[in-house]
């Protein structure tokens, strides 16, 4: 392990960096990179932030490739940190092993710079290539560009060391999608169990993380990473008033794949919303009925009255959706729910699930408040935060 001190900044250091723009558009767009390289017979190595303590210029999971020639595709946090992870990546192509460096970011205590975090990065950097007995990323290319065009998730577990384990090696690793095991080289069956039921965990809290796995057959453990592509999230906002108007707007900001359906086509059509991927008119409760949601789809009801939110509530209140809220006053609320509770029998805690009153309690007035803290509240409970929600207010 290599362990890099900083004092005093990060300096500029001129590296080229080709295509930072088109990387920091997301994972697809990475691992095509990745694929174009391999194919013209390069040897990579990504490096991957799987641990942080403190803080930090980058986050878990985020990523860089570099190239034999010491090109680099993304950042880890630039700087003199970023510079010796170049210089180990260029060894690690050439050695094709992997090797985890150590990078603190420890300020003089008299500097001023705005650019120390103080904290400390774990970087593991890892190998990629393409031979005929080496087909492994490739193949873990390609699946992983399936996943990402088919929006559906999938979790990709590293190895990053190795703790008194047989047949356990760093570097191994695996793609792990809906629950399956797609494609990798990790041969021992434990392992791969633990990866299993570990990947459900993550992909469900979006969450890349470095985790210890006991192998007790072993009396050893593994440090695996779990680098976590999400599953597209979606958000359905079924009524297409004015308030609808600047929710897309956000939710396109934060990469939602958006619907907007109204049985009014007046107001549900392409040219009030130019930036929706999917506008549906149609009977809003009959057609919700008809839509596919999954724990990674967001219900927004804020239709133009009672007499319809209520109705699109029942059709999707036993749903998965990660998210569902509904708008009205804390009075209207609690009348819907004392309906649903004790003349149609639905359980106490599947409307504990609804957030309605909808949003953050942000004191919003206007339709492009009202959608701030509705986007902002589907934020915290992706997330996990701790916002107030109005839901909640007593």
């Amino acid at each position: 392990m290599i362990i890099i001190w900083l004092h005093g900044g990060f300096p500029s250091i001129g590296l080229r960096q080709r295509a930072v723009e088109t990387y920091s558009k997301g994972t697809e767009i990475m691992y095509r990179q990745v694929r174009q390289f391999l194919e013209e017979g390069e040897t990579l190595a990504i490096a991957t932030i799987v641990s942080t303590l403190g803080s930090t210029p980058r986050e878990v999971g985020a990523q860089m490739v570099v190239t034999a020639s010491g090109e680099i595709l993304g950042t880890v946090g630039g700087g003199c940190g970023e510079a010796e992870v170049r210089r180990e990546a260029v060894e690690v192509i050439r050695t094709r092993k992997p090797a985890t460096v150590r990078v603190e970011l420890m300020d003089d205590i008299e500097s001023d710079s705005p650019a120390v975090c103080g904290g400390i990065m774990n970087i593991f950097v890892d190998p990629w290539w393409k031979d005929p007995a080496a087909a492994l990323c490739a193949e873990l290319t390609n699946e992983l560009i399936r996943v990402t065009d088919e929006g559906v998730g999938g979790v990709v577990a590293t190895v990053v060391s190795t703790e008194n384990c047989r047949n356990v090696s760093v570097g191994e690793k695996c793609l792990v999608r809906e629950g399956a095991l797609k494609v990798g080289n990790i041969r021992n069956q434990e392992l791969i169990q633990a990866i299993l039921k570990e990947a459900a965990v993550r992909l469900d809290k979006e969450e890349c993380k470095e985790v210890a796995i006991p192998l007790p057959s072993n009396s050893g453990k593994a440090q695996v990473f779990f680098e976590v592509i999400p599953a597209t999230r979606k958000v359905i906002i079924v009524g297409a008033g004015h308030l609808a108007i600047p929710l897309v707007k956000f939710a396109k900001i934060l990469g939602f794949h958006t619907t907007v359906l109204d049985d009014r086509v007046l107001y549900a059509n392409r040219e009030r919303f130019p930036d929706v991927d999917e506008v549906l008119v149609g009977d809003m409760a009959a057609t919700l009925r008809e839509i596919k949601i999954t724990p990674f789809t967001y219900i927004v009801l804020i239709t133009r009255g009672h007499q319809f939110d209520e109705p699109c509530l029942r059709e999707v209140i036993r749903s998965p959706a990660k998210y569902i809220g509904m708008i009205g006053s804390k009075r209207r609320v609690k009348a819907c729910f004392i309906r649903f509770r004790d003349e149609e029998g639905i359980p106490e805690e599947l409307l504990k699930r609804v957030y309605a009153p909808i949003g953050l309690d942000i004191n919003a007035e206007s339709p492009e408040e009202i959608a701030l803290s509705i986007i902002s509240e589907m934020v915290k409970v992706r997330r996990g935060g701790k916002a107030q929600s109005l839901a909640m207010r007593s």
